[in-house]
């Protein structure tokens, strides 16, 4: 019974991080740059079951100069987390931002609304945010999440932006629990920089984009 009773905190405590981020993500990206261009529609991506899947540590991005690439290694190295290791709520952005995944603007916009690694807050963290982050170290609570698939909504990459369906999976497990595996539907913006770089540009995280083949 106490370990039902850990399960759910635990799982109650992540659902409400991860909320917070989505909510500062959304306010904090300009329209422009979290919906897919005008006219555009939406092409279904690969069946979860059959999708090449990659994560966070998988090395840095194949090909900065593609943006399905960018997106799919910038998404998973800055949802995914790990209490036992990571320094605070904000290390996922710090790590992706680390390896050039955010132009200045979005990472600005990140670390200012304090929103983090998968699901978690940022450098603008309130002490609650502190603790609710020691409970999940204390139990060891991590989260790997990978990205199943990239589909563009339209395709734009030759104007230097592009919006990207990405389908991933996220396994969140502790110390005494069984993982918990989800999938979900996030977009990601990506501009081109004048380096010929791609970079995540805006995320809007609602899950509301369409179904993942699949679900």
């Amino acid at each position: 019974m106490v370990a039902v009773v850990l399960v759910a905190l635990l799982a109650a405590g992540c659902s409400s991080l991860r909320d917070r981020t989505e909510r500062a993500v959304s306010s904090a990206t300009p329209p422009r740059t979290t919906g897919p261009p005008p006219g555009a529609s939406q092409a279904p991506g690969p069946p979860l079951a059959t999708a090449s899947a990659g994560g966070a540590g998988a090395g840095a991005p194949s090909d900065p100069t593609d943006p399905a690439a960018v997106a799919t290694y910038c998404f998973a190295r800055w949802q995914s987390f790990d209490a036992r290791s990571d320094a605070d709520l904000s290390a996922g952005v710090e790590r992706a931002q680390a390896d050039g995944c955010f132009t200045t603007d979005f990472f600005a916009q990140l670390t200012s609304a304090g929103a983090g690694s998968g699901g978690a807050g940022g450098a603008g963290s309130s002490a609650g945010d502190g603790q609710a982050w020691q409970e999940q170290r204390a139990h060891g609570a991590r989260s790997t999440v990978t990205v199943l698939a990239a589909t563009p909504l339209a395709d734009t990459a030759s104007t230097g932006r592009v919006v990207y369906l990405l389908n991933t999976r996220s396994v969140f497990t502790t110390n005494n629990s069984t993982p918990v595996e989800t999938v979900s539907t996030p977009k990601v913006t990506l501009l081109d920089d004048a380096d010929g770089r791609w970079r995540i540009a805006g995320a809007d995280l609602s899950d509301n984009a369409g179904d993942a083949p699949g679900r």
